[in-house]
């Protein structure tokens, strides 16, 4: 009696990605060999790799320490206040805003790069945009407010003594309003700021 060939083909075996268990996918990471989806999977000059393997291979750029943080905050807060000063004494027309921003920003993170002897870390760019633009809020409102102060003092100095007291000083409030109203300025430093975050990006 002639018995029908059994099927012999065994049906594969389902994989799922390491990270999320629900997702099917046969994608492996060309390192570790982990199963990834494409959600979880990085591309890389060698191929696709998952996230922790890719992230041990950028780790090698960012040797950074939280010194150099700080070293970098100050740098990019102090030039960056120095160019809101002028900015906010010199009352540069918006196109020269527009031409100068992105070399000043790329001043400013340079010098903070040679502070640092081009260390960088994950938080780099964040840190360094984050600080231009207080740097240059900060640099701004207090040029500002010295500009109001010495207007108030030449109006004083004309009046009686007994008028003087009358004249109040500049408050606060009114500083800051006047300096993140003043659109001209807020897209100086958004330029600094973008050109300073870019250049942290970069790996050179």
């Amino acid at each position: 009696m002639v018995t029908p060939d059994m099927d012999t083909t065994s049906v594969e075996e389902l994989t799922y990605c390491a990270v999320h268990p629900d997702r099917e996918t046969a994608l492996r990471c060309n390192k570790c060999g982990r199963y990834m989806c494409v959600d979880c999977a990085v591309r890389s000059p060698v191929g696709y790799r998952c996230r922790e393997c890719a992230r041990g291979i950028e780790d090698k750029f960012f040797n950074a320490s939280e010194a150099d943080y700080v070293i970098i905050a100050a740098v990019c807060a102090a030039l960056a206040g120095i160019a809101g000063a002028i900015a906010q004494a010199a009352s540069i027309p918006l196109l020269f805003m527009l031409i100068l921003g992105l070399p000043v920003g790329g001043v400013i993170a340079e010098a903070a790069l040679r502070a640092v002897q081009r260390r960088r870390g994950r938080q780099s760019p964040v840190i360094a945009g984050v600080a231009t633009a207080l740097g240059g809020l900060l640099g701004a409102g207090i040029t500002l407010y010295l500009t109001i102060s010495n207007a108030y003092s030449q109006i004083a100095a004309q009046l009686p003594p007994a008028a003087r007291a009358e004249i109040p000083a500049p408050a606060l409030d009114q500083i800051f309003a006047a300096v993140v109203s003043d659109f001209r300025l807020l897209i100086f430093l958004g330029i600094l700021v973008f050109a300073v975050y870019g250049r942290f990006k970069m790996r050179m």
